[in-house]
């Protein structure tokens, strides 16, 4: 499973798009436009983008190549248009697009090309550092910075902002956390709860909120 972001100024293609990939096990969030693609992508993370070329506010290539320069959101991109070209394939995948589909396409051969594409991230290794906003983590030194000034945090303040940081946008339960960093736990709240205060403590003004969601989790705030 995938979590998808199909991007079309067309209600109809969107709404069948979207069907069509939910019914194949992904979770799937949609866009009308590029402006609100480029919003959602950087707070829901989606591993695959499928846009259209032709949109109200911009070309599709244009939100592509936002991605791509955009380190705290880079999806794969599936670009759909009617041009086949040579010159439209090579202007998107100039502009950074991972594959590019002739429109009018069938909904079997985009379902297999999106499969592809989850193999490829999910075999992709793992990155050495997360960027969020001017948060750096160095994943193999075990290191953190902030607007380029090291923070000392303990082993279990690390792996939680890492577990933060990686799921940046998203909601996480205290639960969660403690499934992920410190295992079973009676007093999971209590023990999430002080974690996170001394990494705010620690991290300081200039990082990125850690927001308390009540009654949930938290969540860290992209910019």
């Amino acid at each position: 499973m995938a979590r998808i972001l199909v991007v079309d100024g067309d209600a109809q293609l969107r709404a069948a798009l979207a069907a069509s990939l939910t019914q194949d096990g992904h979770e799937v969030e949609v866009a009308s436009s590029g402006a609100s693609a480029l919003a959602l992508a950087r707070a829901s993370r989606p591993s695959i983008v499928i846009v259209e070329i032709v949109l109200p506010d911009m070309n599709g290539a244009e939100v592509c190549r936002e991605f791509r320069e955009d380190a705290s959101a880079r999806p794969l991109v599936i670009v759909l248009s009617t041009a086949a070209t040579e010159e439209a394939r090579v202007a998107a995948f100039e502009a950074g697009c991972d594959d590019y589909v002739t429109k009018p396409h069938s909904m079997r051969e985009l379902l297999l090309r999106v499969r592809a594409l989850g193999r490829r991230r999910s075999s992709a290794p793992p990155p050495e550092l997360l960027n969020v906003g001017k948060l750096t983590i160095d994943l193999a030194a075990r290191r953190v910075a902030v607007a380029n000034v090291s923070i000392e945090l303990t082993r279990r303040e690390f792996d939680v902002l890492v577990h933060l940081a990686e799921r940046a946008g998203r909601v996480q339960t205290r639960e969660v956390l403690v499934a992920d960093v410190w295992g079973e736990l009676s007093d999971s709240g209590r023990v999430v709860d002080t974690t996170i205060k001394r990494i705010r403590r620690k991290l300081g003004p200039h990082a990125p909120e850690i927001k308390t969601v009540r009654g949930v989790g938290y969540k860290l705030e992209p910019p």
